[in-house]
């Protein structure tokens, strides 16, 4: 299984340098659209998915789990379709998902920091973070088009990151082979 890795770290660099590109543009262009982040994500889901499916149609003989590559790829290609098809649908139901999340997750962290207050000290600043992203989430359905902006740049920052650490594993495979 890792000769396949090896000798398919090219498939890593391009994914990578894509995301990195697409991180720095969605940065570099504040006064972008949200629908333009969603376009941007659109074509990164699909290039991302069909990447996805060439390196499972290429790891097929070699990697048993050469299927999940492929169901994700698949998945990313449609995803990428059904997004540039409607960005305007896939923005409205990120934000709101991101919002919901937000929200949910604010009022888990508010429940583990009550349950903590016997076992820990210093359970209030668990309960301030959960108080936080409660808060957050409840400003994103407040204010969509500051959510969009936001999001924005959460994704650029994301990609780059991304971008950078798969760009790295590029190399370290690519010194391996």
């Amino acid at each position: 299984m890792p000769f396949f890795y090896n000798a398919y770290w090219w498939l890593f660099l391009l994914r990578g340098i894509f995301a990195l590109v697409l991180g720095v543009l969605a940065i570099g262009w504040p006064g972008a659209t949200f629908t333009t982040l969603i376009v941007f994500l659109g074509a990164y889901l699909f290039i991302a998915g069909l990447f996805a499916i060439a390196g499972a149609i290429a790891a097929r003989k070699t990697n048993e789990n050469w299927g999940i590559f492929l169901l994700s790829g698949l998945l990313g290609v449609i995803l990428g379709v059904l997004t540039l098809y409607n960005p305007f649908a896939t923005g409205a139901a990120l934000i709101y998902l991101v919002a919901f999340w937000a929200m949910l997750a604010g009022l888990f962290e508010l429940i583990i920091a009550i349950r903590l207050r016997k076992v820990i000290t210093g359970e209030g600043w668990y309960i301030a973070g959960g108080l936080l992203t409660i808060i957050f989430g409840i400003l994103l359905v407040a204010n969509p088009v500051a959510a969009a902006v936001t999001l924005t740049w959460i994704f650029g920052i994301y990609a780059i990151f991304t971008g950078a650490m798969l760009i790295s594993l590029s190399f370290r495979l690519r010194s391996r082979h």
